[in-house]
């Protein structure tokens, strides 16, 4: 977990520096709107962008990958239960 929050600070430093460094304005033009911000502002919702399109689309796998981890559980249980009541009359017939 600590290398998780170092790797966050650690981009949280840079990304300060990057908005430190670029306060240049730039005119974005889509259609017939056009406004101007500042380059880092437009780099960054560009990644931030792409990190929510990739999650989007590899939230189906990850779904999927949970419903059969689940089932598979499920199934050892069952395997478990059924194997301890196979073992239960051997035992008590041992003594």
């Amino acid at each position: 977990m600590s290398t998780i929050i170092i790797v966050l600070l650690i981009g949280v430093i840079i990304a300060l520096l990057l908005s430190f460094q670029n306060q240049a304005l730039i005119t974005i033009y889509f259609l017939n709107w056009s406004f101007q911000e500042k380059i880092f502002t437009v780099l960054f919702l560009t990644f931030a962008s792409g990190v929510i399109l990739a999650f989007i689309s590899v939230l189906p796998t990850i779904i999927k990958d949970k419903r059969t981890i689940a089932k598979l559980n499920k199934k050892i249980k069952e395997l478990e239960k059924s194997i301890n009541k196979e073992n239960i009359p051997e035992q008590s017939s041992e003594k």
